[in-house]
């Protein structure tokens, strides 16, 4: 379920109880169990909708490969990048391309594991980065990185983003 969905429901379930609130204190004492029903059942409504969605990080972990490719596409278009998904299959390496005010453009290999992510990760990417002309590549993951990632990484100028730095900057941005 995207961001905007939830956001939604948590909206109309609020405004049930806003209405039922508002309408307690101003409506005729005939409609006053009608409107109390109304209102208890909206607070109900936000407060399962507002305190039991599941946490940013188990939505990440039960995510799909694409459909994680596509929560980034929404995280960076909220961080104020362009980014362009690539196709499923044939992406020649990059799952992203993002591009920022200035123009600085970024390959990003996308990896929803659940294990540590390897260095052929970082092929891709180290292989994207001239394919797309681009300035940089990134591999984001909602995991951790071998070490030989990180030693391939550091040469090929490869940024690896990992489950705590990535769910750092969803926070700091406001994405929940």
């Amino acid at each position: 379920m995207t961001m905007q969905k939830r956001t939604k429901r948590r909206l109309i379930a609020l405004l049930f109880a806003f209405i039922g609130i508002i309408g307690s204190y101003f409506i005729s004492s005939s409609w006053e169990p009608l409107i109390l029903i109304i209102s208890i059942v909206g607070c109900i409504l936000f407060l399962i909708l507002s305190f039991l969605t599941p946490s940013l990080e188990n939505r990440l972990d039960r995510m799909e490969g694409r459909e994680f490719e596509e929560w980034l596409v929404e995280l960076f278009e909220t961080a104020g990048y362009r980014v362009e998904l690539t196709p499923a299959s044939r992406d020649f390496g990059a799952d992203l391309l993002i591009e920022d005010a200035q123009g600085y453009r970024i390959a990003i290999q996308a990896k929803r594991y659940s294990s540590a992510v390897g260095l052929e990760a970082v092929q891709q990417v180290a292989a994207a980065v001239p394919f797309y002309d681009m300035d940089e590549g990134w591999v984001v993951t909602n995991s951790t990185y071998t070490e030989a990632a990180y030693q391939l990484a550091e040469p090929n100028r490869i940024r690896l983003i990992d489950r705590k730095e990535l769910l750092e900057f969803a926070h700091e941005i406001g994405f929940r």
